[in-house]
């Protein structure tokens, strides 16, 4: 007699894991802060592996069969997603991106295929060509490949020459102590499903360490604006004897360094539509942690010290003798959007207008 479909104490825990899971995957999208964005859907595909579980230990499987190829998907995405995570913590771009996910697009193509032609077998169906894709073997060598991907980054990226660096080094270092656990407790089901002595207890065991690392992950991730900014990082990761004031001094410092270094160099200012969400964007801090920095280092708001560039900028154009700029345009090419702001803050500054201050250069 086949069994009825029922919850227990440890698939309801497992269940309220997913939907918390669902939560913070739309609370980091909500953020819109887009380097949380891998992480995120790495949350939600860790969530669409427990669910599946959960369906299958509750026999809730052979009713709701079109959700069986969600661990797939997500074995498949799990790796790429927080390799291009950690990628993006060090300022890098993912190289063939479609290619990290085939895999994952190939599952979600099938799903969407069965789905619409309702006829959708959650085994695959005996002799399918398509059976060596849900492997162990496949999938571990996939995990495999990814946990080496991101050990190897971090050796060719190890310089712990900045209280930066030691923060993100130890961060990374966590991510992928996680990771690995997951792989580790993938890989030990398939080892111990072979005793006799294994059973639903030891499968939700290892089930329970995969829930432990997804949500230690998305804590730390919604953490994240106070991990980068020193004030949450330092509580968790640094040994007492480094918890001083300094601490958080000497990072704004290398923030404010790295944002001078950029503008200096790529001139995000000469963007007459510049915000702040878009030069945090571009040098990868959070909107909160720029405008600290931003706030601390130079005492000004974030429009005040961008135009303090663009004037700069100005100056440099006035004193040329490049006939191009126009003073009656400089003020569009340097980025400011209108030129009565132009001229009150060229004003303020030099107590003449750019023709006299331009005039005065080239007596």
């Amino acid at each position: 007699m086949q069994q009825s479909a029922s919850f227990d104490t440890w698939t309801s825990g497992f269940l309220f894991a997913v939907a918390m899971g669902i939560f913070l995957c739309i609370i980091m999208f909500g953020s819109r802060n887009k380097r949380n964005y891998p992480i995120a859907l790495l949350v939600l595909s860790f969530s669409g592996i427990l669910f599946s579980y959960v369906l299958y230990w509750t026999k809730y499987n052979t009713t709701l069969p079109y959700f069986s190829s969600l661990p797939y998907i997500g074995y498949f995405s799990v790796g790429p997603l927080l390799y291009m995570y950690l990628l993006e913590l060090y300022n890098l771009k993912m190289k063939y991106i479609y290619a990290h996910f085939a895999l994952s697009f190939l599952w979600i193509g099938l799903t969407l295929f069965f789905w619409s032609q309702f006829v959708f077998d959650y085994r695959l169906g005996t002799g399918s060509k398509l059976n060596f894709l849900s492997h162990y073997a496949i999938i571990t060598a996939h995990l495999s490949l990814y946990l080496f991907l991101m050990v190897k980054l971090i050796r060719k990226s190890n310089g712990l020459d900045s209280e930066f660096k030691k923060i993100r080094f130890k961060w990374v270092r966590i991510l992928i102590g996680l990771f690995a656990l997951f792989l580790l407790s993938y890989i030990s089901y398939y080892i111990l499903i072979n005793f006799s002595f294994f059973n639903n207890q030891w499968d939700y065991m290892i089930s329970f360490s995969m829930t432990l690392a997804i949500y230690t992950i998305g804590y730390f991730v919604y953490k994240e604006p106070q991990i980068f900014d020193g004030e949450f990082i330092s509580e968790v990761f640094l040994p007492i004897e480094n918890k001083k004031d300094s601490f958080e001094d000497n990072l704004i410092n290398e923030f404010y360094n790295n944002l001078v270094n950029y503008i200096e160099s790529e001139k995000p200012f000469k963007d007459n539509e510049l915000r702040l969400a878009n030069l945090a964007d571009k040098v990868g801090y959070s909107t909160h942690l720029l405008s600290k920095v931003i706030n601390k280092k130079s005492g000004k708001n974030f429009n005040s010290f961008i135009n303090d560039y663009r004037l700069l900028e100005a100056e440099k154009l006035l004193q040329s003798n490049n006939n191009d700029h126009s003073v009656k345009t400089i003020y569009f090419d340097v980025g400011f959007n209108n030129k009565v702001t132009f001229y009150k803050a060229f004003k303020n500054k030099h107590n003449c207008t750019p023709t006299e201050y331009k005039r005065g250069k080239h007596l």
